[in-house]
């Protein structure tokens, strides 16, 4: 559970970051001591009336782990699959653009579960690239009754073939796409904040030279 000194967390379109300073443009500030008790029901109640809040704590790493005992913490992989022309795989999902994702199993590794997920939602064929995930997003929600945080790993991929992807119907998704930067951009109006997070980091590493 370990992430940098500022830690985000996904509320829908809102966002939470916990930092051990706020910066000079946040209008929607609030201050906790570190291991703070009862800190969801405060955090909601900001982040709907806010699209960034800011929690401002002497210690975030302690803070976001006494947070994410007030929730029941979700494991899950995901991959960031491109192709030799540098196009990103993207999925429409309840017509939303998407990676394609899923929980990780008992016993499974996180970029196993990425690997397996990405070829059972779109049927290529690839390799992951790295040892280590290229992001990790938290994302809360309580569409399912009790609030859930779920961590996901994006684990970069590349195909080892020329496949043509095809969407795994039976999991509600109507497409998969192969998208130019052009693309890209124009789906981004249609995802969600977590997934425009993890096209950042994408983008960020080309502009690096990552490989």
């Amino acid at each position: 559970m370990k992430q940098s000194a500022t830690y985000t967390i996904f509320f829908g379109a809102s966002a939470l970051h916990i930092s051990s300073k706020a910066e000079c443009n946040d209008a929607c500030i609030m201050r906790a001591p570190a291991k703070e008790k009862n800190l969801r029901a405060k955090i909601i109640k900001k982040v709907e009336s806010c699209k960034s809040a800011t929690l401002v704590t002497d210690d975030p790493e302690a803070t976001f782990e006494a947070l994410c005992e007030e929730f029941k913490v979700v494991r899950a992989a995901g991959g960031v699959v491109t192709n030799n022309k540098g196009e990103l795989l993207m999925i429409n999902l309840r017509n939303r653009w998407d990676l394609p994702k899923g929980h990780i199993e008992a016993g499974e590794s996180s970029d196993s579960a990425a690997l397996r997920e990405a070829i059972e939602e779109t049927g290529i064929e690839a390799e992951v690239v790295g040892t280590k995930p290229l992001a990790t997003t938290w994302h809360a929600y309580n569409i399912y009754g009790p609030w859930e945080l779920k961590s996901t790993d994006w684990w970069r991929m590349r195909t080892t073939s020329d496949v043509t992807p095809t969407p795994q119907c039976e999991e509600g998704i109507t497409e998969v796409r192969w998208m130019d930067s052009e693309a890209r951009t124009e789906a981004l109006n249609n995802t969600y904040e977590t997934i425009k997070e993890v096209v950042r980091a994408l983008e960020t590493k080309n502009d690096n030279g990552y490989e």
